[in-house]
């Protein structure tokens, strides 16, 4: 396979009457995303009788369901891609019609792409914009990949209140308008064939792993099928991250705070075994002395094994499994966020409730409360570290070092069962005993090379009573 791929978005504006134009971008590019393709449900197939080199996925926006058709059919995207070329292909579940998705796997890296046709640029569309933009992010989020490409017509000409809306979502997550970024300011991707009007209104949204992949990206204006024109991107993929698999390592034997059904069920298990084990009497005749037989030390070791086993057995038998988090953790979320989020969801319900105004003190409310979240979660994820050290810090204030030893495992990304030496090692600093080591062994050293003969003598006697309260005191000072 080569290195680079090629993709385009294109909106046909009805992908029967383009089907010989988007043949043609077929063999041009590697993965097709298609807005407007107005197929009816059971028209879906239709996307695979255009190249028997590519694979498809689609949406239909008609829901066929309400009763009969009045109209043509609207909206719609698909997803088209070389079958050669990608062998790995997970089509992503998306639970807005104005969205596709799907994640490709080569060897080890994955790249996810999206076809998107947003609503037209109306007040009354703002909100429906906003949690297309919401869902977006959180497909990324629970895919966890780092190379993605948002493609489509958005809708959002440069200027307007939608592109400005997009220019805030993309600052908020890091993410990259690249065609803007890259191509000419007179650019335009639409001609009204009304009154023909120029519109930038297509783009090509990227993370910022996705952009340093790009080696070119351009409008292809020799397209005459639609009233949009395809955007072509090219993307190196040998510079796409890796995936970095972690082991999934679940500690059963978990040894910090439990509550009291499993320390009870703990207990029971343990006395339930424990009492099974046999303890031969011949043992207590020689275990005040030194035992020189090698059969005891042999059953010693037997029982010593037993004992640790059922203790384990125990630990893992009571354990009980949490639940799987399918939200991503924001640290800080009851602190500074869940008030926020509180407050949204009950002006974002009285909106419903009142018919969804385009205006009014209802509508600024909604508004007003859903642009506070997103502040004060962008303030959390970008200041999360400082969230999780202040954290810590007020564990250390309440002195409870428990959590306190825990929580600074976790920054340190070290593992739970590792010891607070191996904490100071990791972060290349003495410890407690080895700065008492050095301390004393300086110390000591000061007073066998001092002139006074005192110190001199008193620094071999460590049956001296002045140098037992010496070291008591240095250590008190520390």
């Amino acid at each position: 396979m080569e290195s680079t791929i090629k993709m385009v978005t294109f909106n046909c504006k009805n992908v029967m009457r383009s089907a010989d134009c988007i043949r043609k971008l077929c063999g041009l590019a590697d993965v097709v995303a298609l807005q407007e393709t107005w197929l009816l449900p059971h028209d879906l197939t239709f996307l695979g009788s255009i190249s028997d080199d590519f694979a498809f996925t689609g949406v239909s926006a008609v829901d066929t369901s309400a009763g009969v058709l009045r109209g043509r059919p609207h909206g719609g995207v698909a997803l088209l891609w070389r079958k050669s070329c990608f062998p790995v292909v997970n089509v992503i579940k998306c639970n807005s019609v104005r969205l596709t998705a799907i994640k490709i796997v080569l060897n080890d890296r994955a790249l996810l792409i999206f076809s998107v046709y947003m609503p037209t640029d109306a007040s009354e569309n703002l909100v429906e914009f906003t949690d297309c933009l919401s869902e977006i992010n959180a497909i990324i989020e629970s895919c966890n990949v780092k190379s993605v490409f948002i493609l489509g017509d958005f809708n959002a000409h440069p200027g307007e209140s939608f592109f400005a809306e997009l220019s805030n979502f993309c600052v908020e997550q890091s993410w990259r308008c690249h065609d803007v970024e890259t191509l000419p300011k007179d650019t335009f991707t639409f001609v009204s064939e009304a009154h023909g009007c120029r519109r930038w209104l297509d783009h090509c949204v990227l993370t910022s792993a996705a952009v340093v992949t790009v080696v070119n990206i351009t409008v292809l204006y020799d397209t005459y099928w639609s009233d949009h024109f395809p955007v072509l991107l090219e993307s190196n993929i040998k510079t796409l991250p890796k995936i970095i698999t972690q082991p999934t390592y679940v500690n059963k034997v978990k040894w910090g705070t439990r509550d009291k059904s499993q320390i009870s069920k703990y207990q029971e298990l343990c006395n339930c075994k424990l009492k099974l084990i046999d303890f031969d009497t011949e043992f207590q005749e020689c275990s005040k002395g030194y035992c020189k037989e090698h059969s005891h030390r042999f059953l010693l070791d037997n029982m010593y094994k037993n004992v640790i086993s059922i203790l384990t057995e125990a630990a893992i038998l009571s354990y009980n499994k949490g639940r799987f988090r399918k939200r991503r953790h924001i640290t800080g979320w009851n602190k500074h966020v869940r008030d926020a989020h509180s407050k949204a969801r009950l002006c974002y319900n009285t909106w419903l409730l009142n018919g969804k105004p385009t205006s009014g003190p209802i509508y600024n409310d909604m508004y007003e409360s859903r642009r506070d979240l997103k502040s004060k979660l962008k303030w959390c994820q970008n200041n999360e570290q400082q969230i999780k050290m202040d954290i810590i810090a007020q564990h250390h204030h309440n002195k409870d070092f428990s959590k306190f030893w825990s929580k600074t495992k976790v920054l340190m990304g070290l593992p739970r069962c590792c010891s607070a030496s191996g904490m100071f090692a990791e972060a290349r600093v003495d410890g407690f005993h080895a700065i008492m080591r050095k301390r004393s062994a300086s110390l000591l050293n000061r007073w066998r090379g001092s002139t006074n003969s005192i110190l001199t003598a008193l620094a071999d006697r460590w049956d001296c009573p002045l140098l037992a309260h010496l070291s008591k005191l240095h250590t008190t000072l520390l």
